[in-house]
C-alpha cells in the first residue's frame, strides 16, 4: 500500500479518493450513459455519485460498489422523473424536445425497455456483474435480477425481430 499523500481536516484520504475518481470516472459515466441515454445527464449523475461517495468516503469499504449502486439508483430515479415530465408535457399538448443523434436499432431497442430491465441488462452485459451483484446494486433479490435480465432480453429479441 502506498503512503498517504495528504489527508483532509475531517480525515478523508484525498489521494485515495483521487485515485478512485481517476480509475472509476469513465466507467461510471459510461454506465450512466447506457442507462439514461444522454451524455450530459450521465455526467451529472456521475458527479452526484462522486459527491455522495466523498461525503461518506470514511465509511465506505468498497468505493466501486458504492459508486455503481449510487449511479444505477440515480439513473432509475432520473428516468422515472423524466417519464413523469414527458407525461405532463403530453397532457399539456406540448412536444418534448427531440434531436437525439442517429442510433442503431439495438440502441433504440435498448432504449425502449422498461428502466429496471434496461439497468439489469447494462449491469449484466456491460459491467459483467453476476446476478447476485446486480441484485445488490438494485436492492432486489437475485431471482428478480435474473427475471429482469431474461425478460429484458426477450423484449430486445421481439423489438429486433430476432
Amino acid at each position: 500500500m502506498e503512503p498517504i499523500a495528504e489527508t483532509s481536516a475531517d480525515g478523508r484520504d484525498a489521494a485515495r479518493f483521487d485515485a478512485v475518481f481517476a480509475e472509476s470516472r469513465g466507467r461510471v459515466v459510461h454506465t450512466a450513459f447506457l442507462i439514461v441515454g444522454s451524455f450530459a445527464v450521465a455526467e451529472e449523475i456521475a458527479q452526484e455519485a462522486f459527491v455522495r461517495l466523498l461525503q461518506n468516503f470514511d465509511q465506505v469499504a468498497n468505493p466501486g460498489g458504492f459508486l455503481r449502486t449510487t449511479v444505477v439508483r440515480l439513473c432509475l430515479t432520473w428516468r422515472t422523473r423524466a417519464a413523469h415530465e414527458r407525461s405532463l408535457l403530453a397532457a399539456a399538448e406540448a412536444t418534448p424536445p427531440t434531436g437525439a443523434p442517429e442510433l442503431d436499432s439495438t440502441w433504440e431497442a435498448l432504449g425502449s425497455l422498461r428502466p429496471e430491465r434496461r439497468a439489469a441488462i447494462v449491469l449484466r452485459f456491460y459491467d459483467d456483474l453476476s446476478y447476485d451483484d446486480i441484485a445488490a446494486v438494485l436492492g432486489i433479490r437475485s431471482g428478480t435480477a435474473r427475471t429482469r435480465v431474461h425478460r429484458g432480453l426477450a423484449d430486445l429479441r421481439k423489438e429486433l425481430g430476432a
